[in-house]
């Protein structure tokens, strides 16, 4: 779908415990639902990009899920490809977003039972085994930019961003119209970045 017609296909990397990309998440899956977009569901990840760096306490609790939870997924992805990544991330936000489940083995399992993976377990969360499969899911990622970036990356028409950032799930009008939006600009080579300031709260 585009201003031209034509069916695209997108890929997303995404940190699953990012709030913005839970928000870009939904607009692209509620886009792709009305239009056949083919979507390629990938991971970053926050743990790896910040690793390093001296963060307040919050911010490292952050990236403490998102280590653990990257394992989860990674191991979920191996096991049953990109349908059971999109399955059990989807499942994940509910609760991590919109229950406010920790992270830990309940939702671990609560995710798992929807999905039925192969080999990985609530045990996956500590799996420091998986933490290739994470990694290189994020370098893939921060290759496709071309720079350092956050979650979530957004590939079109073989262009990457960061972003779209997101505060909340667009109105459906809305939805559609900032998606041909998006691809218009990644059709120009030219274009390199557009930025305003997120609304206080």
């Amino acid at each position: 779908m585009s201003t031209r017609g034509d069916t695209l296909d997108a890929r997303i990397w995404l940190d699953p415990v990012c709030p913005f990309s839970w928000n870009t998440a939904r607009w692209l899956d509620a886009v792709a639902s009305r239009s056949g977009l083919s979507v390629d569901w990938q991971l970053m990840n926050l743990a790896v990009l910040n690793e390093g760096r001296e963060l307040p306490p919050a911010q490292r609790a952050r990236m403490d899920d998102s280590r653990r939870v990257g394992r989860l997924m990674a191991g979920i992805h191996r096991d049953l490809g990109q349908q059971g990544l999109y399955t059990a991330y989807f499942v994940f936000g509910e609760l991590y977003f919109g229950e406010s489940v920790a992270v830990g083995a309940d939702l671990a399992e609560r995710v798992l039972a929807k999905v039925a993976p192969l080999e990985t377990s609530s045990e996956s969360l500590a799996d420091a085994s998986l933490d290739p499969l994470v990694r290189s899911s994020h370098e893939a990622g921060q290759r496709a930019l071309g720079d350092v970036g956050g979650s979530p990356l957004l590939q079109i028409a073989g262009r990457t961003f960061f972003g779209p950032v997101l505060t909340a799930l667009p109105e459906e009008d809305s939805a559609r119209e900032l998606f041909d939006a998006v691809t218009v600009l990644a059709r120009v080579p030219e274009f390199t970045q557009l930025q305003r300031p997120r609304p206080a709260h």
